[in-house]
């Protein structure tokens, strides 16, 4: 029988943060609190009464506290990003920063300026807190058409050396829920996101990829293909897991 799972959604004000939790109620024994890539999660079992569960609301805020405010690493997860003109990021050696400006046109615009500039042209009255999905996107195109070949080239090179497989297209795409994908059709998206990985990283996820061209599933085969290129995969894999929230514009 599947478990019967609900759930809840609200933001958590911890001293100055916003933190959006998730608390699940389920058939299960055990309570448990977790942190996920944008979200606080607290997992509660069905039989609780409201006091029970008002008590372990109560002790989940505390362990929020000792838990994000105390790490940085966590802290940094649910510091909302405010663009605006100046903002800035790093990505490889090269810092880059932002012009907004309002357009009368209907949609956004973005264009890169040199220099590091990347101008941000957004359709008039909109807010820039409630663009701010719509900003990283438009970021995320600039920086793809700056960094497409060097990328382009790098998935070339581990192919020739490892794959020998036809690649029909490379493409980088703004994509948060996951780091890359290959088509049968041959082709391989990387999010842009990867960029502000490790090198060695970003060519564990390209070689994840290319080795869909041979199995397209995730089987005992397709991991002794990556593997075999890349004995310590498992290492890039680690580094996803615990620094991929802080991959972003």
């Amino acid at each position: 029988m599947p478990s019967k799972s609900k759930h809840k959604t609200y933001l958590l004000r911890v001293d100055d943060l916003d933190i959006p939790v998730k608390i699940f109620k389920e058939r299960r024994n055990s309570i448990r609190a977790s942190l996920g890539k944008h979200h606080a999660i607290l997992r509660l079992p069905l039989f609780l009464n409201r006091k029970e569960e008002q008590d372990q609301i109560d002790r989940f805020y505390v362990w929020l506290k000792e838990k994000v405010l105390v790490e940085d690493r966590f802290k940094r997860r649910f510091i909302k990003k405010q663009y605006k003109t100046g903002y800035k990021f790093q990505l490889y050696d090269k810092e880059y920063g932002l012009r907004i400006d309002y357009s009368r046109n209907k949609n956004h615009s973005a264009k890169y300026l040199g220099a590091g500039i990347i101008w941000i042209k957004l359709a008039i009255g909109v807010d820039l807190e409630e663009a701010e999905k719509d900003i990283s996107t438009l970021i995320s195109r600039v920086i793809a058409k700056l960094y497409i070949g060097k990328i382009t080239d790098r998935v070339q090179r581990i192919n020739d050396a490892y794959f020998g497989q036809n690649i029909k297209s490379v493409k980088l795409k703004y994509n948060r829920s996951n780091w890359g994908s290959c088509s049968t059709s041959s082709n391989i998206n990387l999010s842009t996101r990867l960029l502000f990985a490790p090198e060695s990283v970003q060519d564990y996820v390209i070689v994840h990829e290319l080795a869909h061209l041979l199995e397209m599933n995730h089987s005992k085969r397709f991991w002794k293909i990556v593997s075999e290129v890349m004995p310590d995969y498992k290492k890039a894999e680690k580094w996803l897991k615990t620094n991929g929230h802080e991959c972003d514009f």
